[in-house]
């Protein structure tokens, strides 16, 4: 188990939690039981789990140098030399082939293969390139996230209402900034860890932030009165929700990754589940 556990790090298994967004297509579209349809986005959320973190492996390969640099990324397996790099690329290949063969064979429609594919290469162009300029970085990563809800989309075979996409990208934007603004406030010299983190200030965070915290919440309640009603009363949660998490990426040791702030936090784990909770009563019931 010991010799083990370095690659199930190297993996990022609670970063799995971001592929929960394959689900909010059938969710929404009130599919959520219809038993075909779900084992599709079963499928196709096990297809994601494995491609993310196949991508996860590619960005500590090519950050080694840099992380080793990093306060907290310096323990990271292949960083630290717990994994070395040809073992790491050999289970980055296995990743990719589990997840696209899962993609193609687990569904009955091309699509999700395609937008896994479409996942898979601007991840890949993040990695290597796009992660270095300003601004596009935090687009890149929430079209990672939008890819997911379109995925889930396709496997449900449920479509992806306007405001759905405006909603899920501001949120996405919201999450992204933040975690650039995490990383700012936990290293002393930003540009020897991420160079991209010269380019950007705190004042410019903190403004775009709340800017994108405030359209998710209006997209969101938009959303509601549009296509679910009664949705509309789950606002104040997803205000609260915002703010709590708002709350938590200001705080002196934030690090701002969504994850790691989500499972830290009782009481904004607590809020997600009411949330879901109340959702499914006022869709389903």
């Amino acid at each position: 188990m010991q010799a083990i556990r370095p690659f199930i790090v190297l993996v990022r298994p609670k970063h799995w939690l971001k592929n929960g967004l394959l689900f909010v297509p059938i969710l929404y579209a009130r599919n959520l039981f219809e038993v075909d349809l779900f084992l599709g986005v079963v499928w196709a959320f096990i297809a994601f789990c494995l491609l993310s973190s196949a991508i996860y492996v590619v960005n500590d390969l090519v950050d080694v140098e840099r992380d080793r640099r990093h306060p907290i990324k310096c323990g990271r397996p292949i960083a630290s030399g717990q994994v070395g790099r040809r073992q790491a690329v050999c289970l980055t290949i296995l990743l990719f082939l589990g997840g696209f063969s899962l993609a193609i064979l687990g569904s009955d429609t091309i699509f999700v293969f395609l937008f896994a594919l479409c996942y898979v290469l601007l991840n890949l162009a993040y990695s290597f390139r796009l992660k270095h300029y300003a601004i596009i970085d935090c687009f890149c990563i929430a079209a990672g996230f939008i890819l997911r809800i379109y995925a889930g989309g396709a496997a449900s075979h449920d479509g992806i209402t306007e405001w759905l996409f405006l909603t899920m990208t501001a949120v996405s934007l919201f999450l992204a900034f933040g975690k650039r603004r995490g990383e700012m406030l936990c290293v002393s010299d930003a540009g020897t860890t991420r160079q991209v983190l010269t380019r950007y200030n705190l004042q410019f965070l903190n403004g775009i932030i709340f800017v994108t915290a405030g359209l998710a919440v209006i997209f969101y309640a938009l959303w509601a009165m549009a296509n679910a009603a009664a949705m509309v009363y789950t606002v104040p949660l997803v205000i609260f929700i915002v703010c709590r998490y708002l709350l938590m990426i200001h705080e002196a040791n934030a690090q701002g990754d969504p994850t790691s702030v989500i499972l830290g936090d009782s009481v904004l784990l607590t809020a997600l589940g009411v949330f879901g909770l109340l959702s499914l009563a006022v869709l389903y019931l």
